[in-house]
């Protein structure tokens, strides 16, 4: 078990799986984003991702089940998802500054979100006699005593099973670990959630021409993986009292492409001095 207090003195809790991935794959945006809680604005990515969901949970939300259907779609309803997805992506995206990057992933939007639909309202991947609950569900459980909070996106339902589904949207057809991770962490939330019956979990991951189901099986070793970066960190954090001495424990890797964002780079030079 790791004390709590080693994360409460640097306002880390309860943590999320995005914390603890950001500190295992790049521990200076760990840094940025939690110990120096610097707000850096989504990128054209992020927007576009949340977008197709901000649909997606439009379309599942209001459907009817007197509303007359062509090939599974209610085409007003269709419209009006899709129209909201649009409405979100432009809104997020106003104030970027290169326009060029926005376009082009707002490009991906439509062929992304209909792909995605249509595999949410396959019988063969929610489980028929599954009924849509609600998207980003709140889940909480423990890792060694530490707090977990995170979001799921899709959660159906039916009298014995919960099918919960994490969208992925991307520009081509990857698993990161970061995201198997996650998975694993929200599966344990949900069995402890809901006792009673039994949890299927699995990531969506669409592109705009393909997708991949994968399904979160067995998480004993993605559960031992969360646990040593867990005690790392706590153990990193524990003879640390100020952030400064956080941030002198990494050298910034000037070469990585996550300092491609000049806002990043003025944190970088402010904390860092390079």
């Amino acid at each position: 078990m790791i004390d709590k207090k080693i994360f409460e003195k640097f306002n880390l809790l309860p943590f999320s799986p995005s914390r603890l991935n950001s500190f295992k794959n790049f521990p200076c945006g760990f840094v940025l984003r939690y110990i120096y809680e610097y707000d850096f604005p989504a990128n054209e990515k992020m927007i576009r991702g949340s977008s197709i969901e901000h649909g997606i949970h439009y379309y599942l939300s209001n459907q009817q089940e007197e509303a007359e259907l062509v090939d599974g779609i209610n085409q007003t309803l269709y419209d009006e998802a899709k129209r909201t997805m649009f409405n979100y992506y432009d809104d997020g995206t106003k104030f970027v500054l290169d326009q060029d990057k926005a376009e082009k992933e707002r490009s991906m939007l439509e062929p992304s979100f209909n792909i995605a639909l249509n595999c949410l309202l396959d019988d063969n991947i929610t489980f028929k006699g599954s009924e849509f609950v609600t998207s980003q569900m709140e889940v909480t459980t423990e890792v060694l005593g530490v707090p977990f909070r995170g979001y799921v996106d899709f959660v159906f339902e039916s009298e014995q099973l919960v099918t919960v589904i994490d969208l992925k949207s991307k520009s081509r057809l990857q698993k990161n670990r970061s995201d198997i991770l996650q998975q694993a962490i929200y599966k344990k939330a949900l069995r402890e959630k809901y006792k009673d019956k039994a949890v299927d979990v699995s990531m969506l991951i669409v592109t705009p021409k393909k997708y991949e189901i994968v399904d979160i099986l067995n998480t004993e070793k993605e559960m031992k993986e969360i646990e040593m970066s867990l005690i790392s960190l706590a153990n990193m954090m524990k003879i640390c009292k100020t952030k400064d001495n956080v941030a002198s424990l990494i050298t910034p890797n000037l070469d990585d492409w996550y300092w491609s964002d000049k806002d990043k780079v003025l944190a970088r030079e402010e904390i860092w001095g390079i």
